[in-house]
């Protein structure tokens, strides 16, 4: 099985959710060969696929100025959160950090099963093969979670 590649890139101004998409495109021309961004459509769920390539899973990412997004032969999941204050009433007594290690990894874990973001308003157990990843500037949490135990490599971009 292939490994998880993962491109992330912070970006100063507004227009997150296209950096997220121009790191796809990248990532497939680089890694795949592929010239060009295949057409995207969504499952019932939300989550994104390409139709022209059913053999590719990816999975988006963005928060606060800094986007991530996951390719692999298997169905994957990634978030990325800035670490900041946890919200009380989520976090109920957790350290910030643990609370967003904990937040990204049950959001890689519903985004990959392509259930929604609804999904986390229930009680819900991350996958035990999500892993937070290195390579990242610091005070950035990204969680990759793959559908098998395979290595990530990850690819940090310093400008597009």
């Amino acid at each position: 099985p292939m490994e998880v590649v993962v491109f992330g890139a912070l970006w100063t101004a507004s227009g997150v959710d296209e950096l997220a998409l121009r790191l796809l495109a990248l990532l497939l021309e680089r890694e795949l060969g592929i010239p060009s961004l295949p057409e995207i459509r969504r499952e019932a769920g939300g989550k994104p696929y390409f139709p022209g390539y059913p053999s590719l899973h990816f999975n988006l990412s963005h928060s606060r100025g800094a986007a991530v997004c996951a390719l692999h032969d298997q169905p994957v999941g990634i978030d990325i959160e800035r670490l900041r204050p946890a919200p009380r009433r989520l976090a109920k007594g957790m350290a910030d950090e643990a609370f967003f290690l904990l937040w990204t990894a049950k959001e890689a874990t519903v985004k990959r099963a392509g259930r929604g973001i609804d999904a986390l308003r229930g009680p819900l157990e991350p996958d035990s093969l999500c892993r937070r990843l290195d390579g990242f500037p610091p005070g950035w949490l990204v969680t990759v979670c793959p559908s098998e135990d395979v290595p990530a490599r990850v690819v940090w971009m310093d400008a597009l």
